[in-house]
């Protein structure tokens, strides 16, 4: 990056910083604490609440920087173009171990820029914080940076991942903890990961239990079945359904309402979300358990899920889309399989068939998109043909995970001789 196109940069921070923030505040309810003037590059590393916690984070910083994005704000035409224009973003596959994008950022740090990335690179779908990669420890300290920590509180009753809408209750951002170099250079990579992990993690719901916030908004509850597909009273899986405030389960008839502090009144069988996603959680560790006994006895052929009117393409490192077409997914006990659609002269399309052992990652992004890589590097995206599609990709990924554990665990263990 040259001097030029980084001072081009640097000025479009601080106009928008100074002409934006009043708006974001407002609409968010948002509080922040200004940085320090802080010398040489800095590495942030923020927790992940809300679609727009960058505008949120660049709030509390006078000083420009970079921010790591999905890659998948990349493929939004002009749109990405513009963005790419005015701020340059550090592109990031999700559902894949990208050394690319580690590179990148260590050399924006080395150049004396400061680079943020939301650490957990996921946004949480229950309150909670969710898992930091133990790699980020190991780049805070190869960077030679000064690390900050910084959490956003009150984002995920602001704006749930799986919802439709922004709810005004109170919402604040702040640096935990700065660590200069010399500091980080003394410690190991677990020990600096460890740190970053205590300082960024946030639980809504603690906070909410510490001092009760109203979050006020319509269609508290729409969408939620995109993050739970278990009902918590008769345990059956897909028949989780909402409109407006209210979720229910179509099969036994239990129902609620999502009320203004993030909870379920009456109790729906959960208090709230992050009691949800654990019964969940549990319900299908115990299916996966279950279908693998039923696979090893050659008495299970039939699919954990099956979704349909999904679209489905590959993306390629220079963010070119291919499509191949929509139809239906399924995931079995060894293979993931989606049956594409007749083309348009009737002609059958064969099913494109991905085996557990060969897909080493996945992820979610935004509400339902669904996203992995091969090992031969090839990267796939699953979306629903329809915007609002209640569908749930989350499933899909909690079992790959226990299935793909499973393998690793019997690769393992030793052979009897």
């Amino acid at each position: 990056m040259n001097d030029k196109t980084h001072a081009r940069h640097q000025r479009i921070w601080s106009f928008l910083r100074h002409t934006l923030a009043w708006i974001f505040k407002r609409v968010y309810a948002y509080k922040c604490e200004i940085a320090p003037k802080i010398e040489g590059p800095c590495l942030i590393l923020s927790n992940h609440t809300t679609e727009l916690d960058p505008v949120l984070v660049a709030l509390s910083f006078p000083r420009q920087m970079y921010f790591v994005a999905s890659e998948h704000v990349f493929r939004k035409g002009w749109a990405s173009r513009l963005l790419f224009w005015a701020f340059q973003p550090i592109a990031k596959i999700k559902g894949s171990s990208d050394a690319l994008t580690v590179l990148k950022t260590i050399r924006t740090l080395k150049e004396g820029k400061n680079v943020c990335i939301f650490a957990e690179g996921n946004r949480t779908f229950d309150g909670r914080s969710v898992y930091v990669p133990h790699a980020t420890g190991k780049l805070a300290k190869t960077s030679g940076a000064t690390l900050i920590t910084y959490r956003l509180e009150g984002g995920y009753l602001t704006n749930p991942r799986w919802g439709f809408g922004i709810r005004r209750g109170r919402c604040f951002g702040h640096i935990v903890n700065i660590y200069p170099p010399e500091v980080i250079k003394r410690m190991t990579a677990d020990q600096v990961n460890d740190i970053i992990k205590n300082d960024i993690h946030e639980d809504a719901y603690d906070r909410q239990q510490a001092q009760r916030i109203a979050y006020k908004g319509k269609n508290r509850a729409l969408g939620i079945e995109c993050a739970f597909c278990v009902c918590p009273r008769c345990y059956k899986l897909g028949t989780i359904s909402s409109s407006g405030n209210n979720v229910f389960c179509t099969s036994c008839g239990n129902n609620s309402l999502f009320d203004e502090y993030g909870y379920f009144n009456p109790a729906f069988g959960v208090n709230n979300t992050k009691e949800w996603e654990d019964l969940q959680e549990n319900c299908l560790k115990k299916l996966t358990e279950e279908r693998l006994n039923n696979a090893s006895t050659g008495s299970d052929s039939t699919p954990f899920f099956t979704d349909n009117d999904v679209s489905f393409k590959t993306v390629d490192s220079e963010h070119n889309e291919k499509n191949i077409g929509n139809g239906k997914m399924s995931l079995y006990a060894d293979r993931f399989v989606f049956e594409p659609k007749e083309d348009e002269l009737g002609k059958e399309v064969q099913p494109i068939v991905l085996y557990i052992k060969d897909i080493p990652d996945m992820s979610v992004y935004s509400r339902n998109g669904f996203v992995f890589t091969d090992v031969a590097g090839v990267h796939y995206e699953i979306k629903p043909c329809l915007k609002k599609s209640p569908l749930n990709v989350r499933k899909y990924i909690s079992i790959w995970k226990r299935l793909r554990d499973k393998m690793v665990e019997g690769e393992a263990k030793p052979t009897a001789e």
